[in-house]
């Protein structure tokens, strides 16, 4: 019986199933992520911004759907505060791998998106696996209860 009536349920969904499921919400989240890093670029910003601020915007896009559907678990303060640290450590791994490759990448019109999909598939790795067990780890249940 749940003590709390108002509460998500939450179902314990396995590695390949969220793994998949955030594959499919990532899929989304990697054409947000690009679009927006076009538009950005297109108004001229600088492009290790335009990769800090697409990435923020897809990662937001990602999360609010991967609670929902991937992880099903209702927001709470812990959660947030992990996926606040999470985040951030994703944010500077995706705009660190991003320079280093716009840095070692001859330059060449597709430099830009190379090194995009470089640092998107790095982060993405990362961040799926930090969310997986540190923001929405799931305690163990005792089933008798």
């Amino acid at each position: 019986m749940n003590a709390n009536p108002d509460a998500e349920p939450r179902t314990n969904q396995g590695f390949f199933t969220q793994a998949f499921r955030f594959g499919l919400v990532g899929i989304g989240g990697a054409a947000v992520d690009y679009g927006s890093l076009t538009l950005i670029l297109a108004l001229g910003t600088w492009p290790e911004l335009a990769r800090v601020l697409s990435f923020t915007i897809g990662s937001t896009a990602v999360y609010l759907v991967n609670r929902r559907w991937t992880f099903t678990s209702s927001r709470s303060t812990r959660e947030v505060a992990a996926l606040t640290a999470v985040l951030a450590l994703t944010f500077a791994l995706v705009a660190g791998v991003n320079a280093l490759a716009l840095r070692l990448l001859p330059e060449g019109p597709w430099q830009i998106t190379l090194a995009w999909a470089i640092s998107q598939a790095i982060a993405t790795t990362f961040n799926f696996l930090a969310q997986r067990t540190i923001v929405f780890r799931q305690r163990s249940t005792n089933p008798a209860t």
